[in-house]
């Protein structure tokens, strides 16, 4: 299976990708290489064209090893961890399944995607005050927030 690496921004604020900020995952303009390299993902998924797939979102560039997860801990803010190394199978599991998504159309505009929870069915992937969180989506401007349109990745040098 090819690699499918991406960058995500905001179909709200076209300007504003999403990026892995040293461990918190926030949507943010793209102002040094650094930030090129911290907003390039892999989807582990299947496919990028026939969504309703599930995969995960990982770090395309060095370090490898970290997905985007759902922090239970934090009102389910999304924190980036490093997945690989955990030995202890339990523990690796429960991280895999808190970051594991469902890739839609979204519903505000189907051409664009949304990321819906595997393990947290009701909660997508979206943006508040700048930061990601994984809540639920009613109103037009939740759903809104929960609409990404999927780029070339930034930085799509591999390490």
């Amino acid at each position: 299976m090819a690699v499918l690496k991406l960058s995500l921004f905001s179909n709200n604020f076209p300007d504003f990708f999403i990026i892995d900020h040293d461990g918190l995952v926030d949507i943010a303009k793209i102002e040094t290489e650094e930030d090129r390299r911290n907003a390039t993902f892999q989807w582990t998924g299947p496919s990028l064209v026939n969504l309703g797939g599930t995969g995960m979102l990982v770090r395309a560039v060095a370090p490898p090893g970290f997905c985007l997860r759902i922090a239970t801990f934090e009102n389910f803010r999304i924190h980036s961890k490093f997945f690989t190394g955990i030995t202890d199978p339990q523990v690796k599991a429960e991280v895999i399944a808190e970051s594991t998504y469902f890739i839609e159309p979204a519903e505000i505009d189907p051409n664009q995607v949304s990321f819906r929870s595997v393990k947290f069915p009701n909660r997508f992937i979206r943006h508040r005050n700048f930061e990601l969180f994984a809540e639920p989506v009613v109103t037009p401007s939740d759903l809104q927030s929960a609409c990404f349109r999927i780029a070339p990745p930034l930085h799509p040098e591999d390490f």
